[in-house]
């Protein structure tokens, strides 16, 4: 050990020692980052980053040393076999791989073992051969205690460093870095311990030229950047890793969330198809039995007069009236379901025609008339008129749907019914003075199977299907739906279609709320 040290401070230049042991640490760093995270990856993407990890270990310790051969200072002028140089530096690569894959891919304390003999005698064969390639005017002889302690030095430590690689815990990298350092600087200097020469025309105070530190400055640079780019491609697949398993995460959510709400809507449809079918079912069976129900009351002597006939026959169309409306209930959902279901298959064809959309605003308001009144609402629909090219089918079922839940959803008093030109073409507009909705509910109501809320505590029917609907139509014509609303003032759904205005009659007159 003092004989090593000796050599160090006497025969060496410690500025490029320094820089020597700087880049080991640095690269013996990076090495182990890349070797854990390769031992981390599946056995197909594991042999590409073994194959990283061999490459970058292999020129760090290579450009280690012969930064370090250069900081060696002989009273002699001194050379370097470029051929046998260049092979040390395919030995270090090569064998760092082959040491690496066998304690990597197959990960058992024998072949970490192995490997790790094998990354040592690697390091050992780079370090002998770029020895012979150092060409000096003198006679060299070798101390072979020395020559053999770096390369048992070199095996021990590069076993171990692989060892505590592989190792799961907080500080194992750091570990593995420091071992490996000291495997790659002890068997250097201790090789250069071994080395002794006798210089033939000793020139005393000789040094090597200053071009030599420059030559160092340049490999450390080099080695720097190869280094560099391990580390580089390392961070951008954890990075990518990350993105991606954000995105799967992200993925992961919205299929439980869209599991979540077809779940509240297969709860939702359970009891809206059971009430109507209650009822049809109910009712239908009063039918079939009021004949003998109406009979059963009379006396045995009593005749069947008109005045029984009429009984039966109002409570007959009483019947068959709520069967009438329970039917169109269910029909109603019925639809629903197989329209969005054709809209997701794209299944959906669009019978354009030119119509006036005065009527169409009239229409609705005609249906709606009757529960708009049971509820104290008022439906304006201004006397302006447009000339529009459209599906007209389709527009009737949007503002359908748009009427039909500001009249069950936003408790308003007045509701409006717009059609108004939009540049080249045209909105619609339903807008309410009602409860509002909050902006966090704005961002989900087109969504399949959604309403703001849940099946408990819903008071008024539906699937949650029409404003999904409403949004694909919308689309299905080039256009969209979009939605304002602040609550305790009220809401407004506008769709607009793209080049679809005809010509316009009297303009619609806005009407104040």
């Amino acid at each position: 050990m003092f004989k090593v040290a000796h050599t160090i401070h006497n025969d060496h230049d410690l500025s490029l020692v320094l820089l020597a042991l700087l880049l080991c640490a640095f690269g013996s760093w990076v090495v182990s980052r890349l070797y854990q995270h390769a031992l981390g990856r599946p056995r197909s993407q594991a042999a590409i980053w073994f194959v990283l990890t061999a490459l970058t270990a292999g020129v760090a310790i290579w450009c280690t040393h012969f930064i370090a051969m250069l900081a060696y200072q002989p009273s002699a002028p001194v050379t370097f076999d470029l051929q046998l140089t260049f092979i040390s530096l395919l030995i270090a690569i090569l064998g760092c791989s082959v040491g690496i894959m066998i304690a990597g891919m197959f990960r058992s304390l024998v072949t970490t073992i192995i490997g790790g003999a094998v990354f040592g005698m690697a390091v050992s064969a780079m370090h002998y051969t770029g020895m012979v390639a150092y060409r000096i005017e003198g006679v060299v002889a070798w101390d072979r205690s020395y020559l053999i302690g770096s390369v048992v030095l070199a095996i021990l430590f590069s076993t171990v460093a692989l060892y505590l690689g592989s190792r799961v815990s907080r500080h194992s990298g750091l570990q593995m870095a420091g071992v490996l350092t000291l495997s790659i600087v002890g068997l250097h200097f201790t090789g250069m311990a071994a080395f002794n020469v006798d210089c033939i025309g000793l020139k005393p105070g000789y040094t090597n030229p200053e071009e030599y530190k420059l030559l160092a400055l340049l490999i450390a640079g080099t080695a720097t950047m190869i280094t560099l780019g391990g580390l580089f491609t390392y961070f951008i697949e954890i990075r990518t890793r990350m993105e991606s398993i954000e995105q799967l995460r992200e993925a992961r959510d919205a299929a439980e969330a869209a599991s979540r709400a077809k779940s509240e809507f297969m709860s939702v449809l359970s009891h809206e198809l059971r009430t109507p079918l209650t009822i049809v079912i109910g009712y239908a069976s009063f039918l079939t039995k009021l004949k003998s129900t109406t009979s059963a009351k009379l006396s045995p002597s009593e005749p069947i007069t008109e005045k029984h006939y009429n009984i039966i026959g109002d409570q007959a169309e009483l019947y068959g009236q709520r069967v009438k409306f329970a039917g169109n209930h269910l029909l109603t959902i019925i639809n629903d379901i197989l329209d969005y279901t054709s809209i997701e298959l794209n299944d959906i064809k669009l019978a354009k025609t030119t119509f006036s959309t005065r009527p169409l605003l009239a229409q609705v308001e005609d249906q709606f008339q009757g529960l708009a009144q049971g509820k104290d609402v008022t439906l304006h629909v201004p006397d302006g008129s447009l000339d529009v090219m459209a599906d007209r089918g389709r527009c009737l079922q949007i503002l359908i749907n748009l009427v039909g839940n500001a009249l069950k959803f936003s408790k308003a008093k007045d509701i409006f019914l717009r059609a108004e030109v939009d540049g080249g073409g045209f909105r619609f507009e339903v807008e309410d003075n009602g409860v509002g909705m909050a902006q966090k509910d704005l961002e989900s109501i087109f969504q399949a199977f959604t309403q703001i809320e849940n099946a408990d505590n819903r008071s008024e029917g539906g699937t949650g299907l029409g404003l999904a609907i409403c949004k694909k139509l919308a689309l299905t014509h080039g256009g969209d739906i979009s939605v304002s609303s602040t609550v305790g003032k009220g809401t407004k759904f506008s769709v607009f279609f793209p080049h679809s205005l005809v010509s316009t009659g009297r303009p619609s007159l806005p009407v104040a709320a």
